[in-house]
């Protein structure tokens, strides 16, 4: 085993102390050291036997250890309170869907999210299986494209259901940064799109008042520019 390898590894509980919260995974003839900090998400005690999913790193003091730990005993998925916040999130498209439609035929509706959510599910779990053989991975761009599309709730599921891009920062943050732009339009969309509308007014307020400063007003170059036309002529 080589600690700083991007592969994952499956190994099985040999020791694990309850009071102090770490213990040790039995991989092959070797004996890797697991703290309860390095598991991702929510988890349960470990259990001797138990198989769990990792990557090797180093610890504060050089010595290898697992990370990005995840629990594969069964019964343990999406947790309860993981489905009660993207049912609230879920609130504020939900409702501005329901605003237009009647201008919008609610099955192609329905069948571009079933579409949108299956790919975007099927994408991560690809990248998943691709991440533990070793393959060329599933471009990052691809699956923030998909999430971007409407697949954000399939995401959320994804992220927790298989352990993938969950403890990533960088990825994280680019994904808060799409959840909270789908809030942010449909909020927008049921208030009239009265945000969008005042954002234009200013920027093109700002615009005006810039072109003004420095003697670029709009309407003085279109004569500028009649007036070298007429004289080449």
């Amino acid at each position: 085993m080589r600690a700083g390898a991007t592969s994952e590894w499956k190994a099985k509980v040999a020791e694990w102390d309850r009071a102090k919260g770490y213990g040790f995974l039995q991989c092959g003839n070797q004996r890797v050291f697991l703290h309860r900090r390095d598991f991702v998400g929510p988890h349960l005690t470990p259990r001797i036997g138990e198989e769990i999913l990792f990557t090797l790193g180093h610890d504060a003091l050089g010595r290898t250890c697992a990370r990005n730990a995840v629990s594969l005993r069964k019964g343990l998925g999406i947790s309860f309170v993981s489905l009660l916040i993207l049912a609230a999130l879920l609130i504020l498209p939900i409702t501005a869907c329901l605003k237009f439609k009647p201008s919008m035929d609610p099955r192609w509706l329905g069948a571009y999210a079933t579409l949108i959510s299956a790919l975007t599910y099927w994408m991560y779990s690809s990248d998943k299986r691709r991440a533990q053989s070793g393959e060329w991975r599933v471009p990052e761009s691809k699956l923030h494209l998909l999430e971007l599309l409407g697949g954000w709730p399939a995401a959320w599921l994804a992220q927790r259901r298989l352990r993938h891009k969950s403890s990533k920062f960088s990825y994280q943050a680019t994904y808060t940064f799409i959840v909270l732009g789908w809030q942010c339009a449909a909020l927008d969309s049921l208030q009239d799109w009265k945000f969008t509308k005042l954002a234009r007014e200013r920027i093109a307020s700002f615009a005006s008042e810039f072109q003004t400063e420095h003697g670029q007003d709009p309407r003085s170059m279109r004569g500028v520019k009649s007036r070298k036309s007429n004289t080449s002529e």
